[in-house]
């Protein structure tokens, strides 16, 4: 289904394309005033422009979330221009989706009644007292009139996190974040409703065909006052400093309805299930608050001592890290020179602490602190953290083979990949009953050899599978129109290449989906874990249901009822409302990982940036300094419009000099050296019996098996190390050439 959020870049907006993106949809969000990331600029007031939009998108439903910026007291103030804006756009967008037969959803609001006798159900006859009611109610008329297929979503009081909105939450945050006393209506009352519910269950009625009014809002009815003190207690801030008073004190411009609010009867017969209480909704709350703003111990005065203690804990830590952990000299022959290792600072050791105090072991803040980060550092729809780069590869296989797909992959497909690679790049292929098609390296590069990728097809293709050894990306150009051409999935192997760019774009964004490594020799580390990077909207609820057992549901740890209606689902051949927690979509296990390992991954991704270069410029140091010896050393070779972000420096060894021997000399001096991974897959005990295919000739993964191996660049090599590696490897080979230097001299005939 593809949909077209209007007002995309507001609280409700926003919601709504995380709900919509997470169940598959494809969306086009607009914004009018405020832009975000991927949003269109659109006024509702220019007809010509909305038609025009409409027209060329063609959704199949429109929600149309616009709001008066300064909200009900603005309209008071300006009517025309809250006319403007809510009846006469709200008219162009309706005849724009009755022209196209899209769907239209619109968002209303509780002061189209007079709050004489609330709760209101849908029945009830509006009597707006304000200009913001009376605009919000023409503008329900005019759907009604204008589009047969509509749905209009009463809704009050909805709260969120979100700093750049001026919603209730928000003003409580900075109120009494900045320790000042919050005058609040005690007479105003309404139901809490939280962005993401309302967004989640509009999605829901629309997936059912509903029609008409629907009120949709929290459970719980209470004062302004009340929610107030509640989202304070929620955000550890003091609940006595909100002080209720008469609404008539507040000097409000607008009149409200005092006794507002809205009932939920027809909304629980429509879902099946109550709708959400307040406590469940201030759970989600709370990550979210958590997870933006990064509080772990009360802020309270009554809390002081235990953030007192706290502090100097961590303290201590940022001591004991300068005293053990500070890098240590340099020493040639007795310092090993490692070929990758972690590299961190006391900010890795205090969040894990500060995870370990918090107690929270399951993945937590930390781990939507560091989905989050990671996410906007690849732009992508979503990050799905797992324990281990492994985990991610399969994770990503059984993505794509998830039912819920409408052409997913299944047993017997073919899946091109490289012979030379890690071997679970391959495993999960296999153990999904895939067929791995292997296609020979380049020379130099490490990578899948890019031209011979279309003579490899056949109509069993279904995907390509293709790691960026080493951190040097393939050719991405021509793998992506193969994969284009063929309509094949594209899953980016991308555990040694974090921070590599191909033609200016982060590689890991080209494909369906991408997998990321944390282990220690990475570029970021969280001891064990991994990632699955999603780049199509539709795949990133699977992604993360597979990780978490397959579960169709989709609450956080500690959380219950997120969709509104636990028990009110019926999918496959299951029981009417049987359990969401315990309904399963997908083949899926446990692959989760900690808090603990989140908490230092936060740290590190802020490091990103900074060990990309200091791998490139480690790189750079030893390509120029082994130039020299081009003539027996095959030096690595990278696609013009590549930026590697180096794992390695490979080295293949030519004109007959035994690779054994190098290697050994450089191991003497304590310079380690790996292998190219496995070399030949192929030719490991453990995947001689595979199911497979070989297309052509493997001569260059057969080299590489014999001839190459690779040594470090990571940032935890300093100048020294490099002076010292290159310095070994021209012993080396003036050592090696001294006999044959004697040689010549002795039968040369004097003069």
């Amino acid at each position: 289904m593809k949909a077209l959020v209007i007002g995309a870049s507001g609280l409700i907006g926003q919601a709504l394309v995380r709900a919509l993106e997470r169940s598959g949809c494809e969306v086009v969000g607009t914004h009018q005033a405020h832009a975000r990331p991927g949003t269109r600029a659109l006024d509702v007031q220019d007809d010509e422009a909305v038609r025009s939009l409409v027209a060329a998108e063609r959704p199949a439903v429109i929600f149309l979330a616009v709001n008066t910026p300064g909200g009900v007291d603005v309209c008071e103030e300006a009517p025309e221009a809250a006319e403007t804006l809510h009846v006469h756009g709200t008219r162009h967008v309706a005849r724009a989706a009755a022209a196209c037969q899209a769907r239209l959803v619109y968002y209303s609001t509780d002061y189209v009644f007079d709050g004489a006798a609330g709760p209101y159900t849908e029945e009830a006859p509006p009597h707006p007292l304000s200009v913001y009611g009376r605009v919000k109610l023409a503008a329900e008329q005019v759907v009604a009139a204008e589009v047969a297929r509509h749905l209009i979503v009463r809704t009050t009081a909805v709260f969120g996190w979100d700093r750049a909105s001026t919603n209730f939450a928000m003003q409580v945050w900075q109120r009494l974040q900045a320790g000042e006393a919050l005058r609040v209506s005690s007479d105003q009352w309404g139901n809490p409703t939280l962005a993401d519910y309302l967004a989640e269950v509009s999605l829901r009625l629309v997936q059912q065909g509903e029609q008409g009014i629907v009120h949709v809002v929290g459970k719980d009815r209470m004062s302004r006052a009340d929610f107030a003190r509640q989202l304070a207690r929620t955000m550890m801030l003091g609940p006595h400093v909100v002080v209720g008073v008469p609404t008539a004190q507040l000097g409000q411009r607008a009149p409200r309805p005092l006794q507002g609010g809205l009932t939920t009867e027809k909304l629980q017969r429509l879902l099946g299930t109550e709708a959400m209480d307040l406590s469940e909704a201030l759970k989600r709350f709370r990550r979210q608050w958590r997870a933006e703003t990064h509080v772990t111990y009360p802020a309270t005065s009554s809390a002081a001592a235990t953030g007192q203690l706290k502090q100097e804990i961590l303290d201590g830590v940022r001591r004991y890290y300068d005293a053990v952990h500070r890098p240590k000299p340099f020493v040639p022959f007795q310092t090993r020179i490692q070929y990758a290792g972690r590299v961190f600072g006391p900010e890795e050791m205090v969040n894990l602490v500060d995870s370990a105090l918090d107690f929270w072991l399951t993945l937590g803040p930390y781990g939507e602190l560091f989905e989050a980060r990671m996410r906007r550092f690849f732009n992508a729809n979503d990050c799905v953290l797992v324990n281990s780069g492994s985990t991610a590869n399969l994770t990503a296989v059984l993505t794509l083979m998830s039912p819920q797909l409408p052409r997913p992959l299944v047993a017997g497909d073919e899946v091109l990949t490289p012979a030379v690679t890690f071997p679970t790049t391959v495993a999960p292929l296999v153990h999904s009953g895939l067929v791995p098609v292997f296609v020979d390296c380049e020379a130099g590069t490490y990578n899948i050899n890019p031209h011979l990728v279309a003579e490899a097809l056949t109509p069993k293709t279904r995907a390509l599978v293709v790691p960026h050894t080493l951190g040097n990306p393939c050719d991405l150009a021509l793998l992506g129109e193969v994969a284009r051409r063929h309509e094949l999935y594209l899953i980016e192997d991308c555990c040694d290449a974090l921070g590599a760019t191909f033609q200016g774009q982060l590689v890991g964004t080209f494909g369906e989906l991408a997998t990321l490594s944390f282990f220690p020799a990475h570029h970021i580390t969280t001891g064990e874990g991994g990632a699955v990077v999603v780049n199509r909207p539709r795949l990133s609820r699977i992604a993360r249901s597979v990780p978490d057992w397959g579960r169709d549901c989709w609450c956080a740890p500690g959380e219950s009822n997120t969709c509104g209606k636990r028990f009110g689902w019926q999918l496959g051949d299951l029981p009417a409302g049987y359990d969401h927690k315990y309904t399963y979509t997908n083949l899926g296990y446990n692959f989760k990982p900690t808090d603990l390992q989140a908490a230092i991954g936060l740290a590190q991704a802020e490091r990103i940036a900074t060990f990309v270069e200091q791998r490139r410029r480690n790189f750079a140091t030893l390509y120029h300094g082994l130039e020299e010896f081009q003539d027996h050393l095959l030096l690595p070779r990278w696609h013009p419009q590549a930026q590697p972000s180096w794992f390695g420096f490979p080295i293949t060894v030519t004109n007959g000099l035994p690779r054994r021997q190098l290697v050994q000399w450089l191991e003497s001096a304590n310079i380690e050296t790996r292998e190219v991974f496995s070399g030949n897959l192929l030719r490991q005990p453990g995947y001689q019996q595979i199911p497979h295919r070989v297309h052509g000739s493997l001569e260059e993964s057969d080299r590489v098996m014999r001839d190459a191996f690779f040594i470090g660049v990571y940032p935890g090599l300093t100048d020294d190390m490099l002076a010292f590696i290159l310095e070994r490897f021209r012993t080396f080979f003036r050592e090696r050439e001294a006999p044959t230097r004697l040689a010549v001299t002795a039968t040369t005939p004097r003069r």
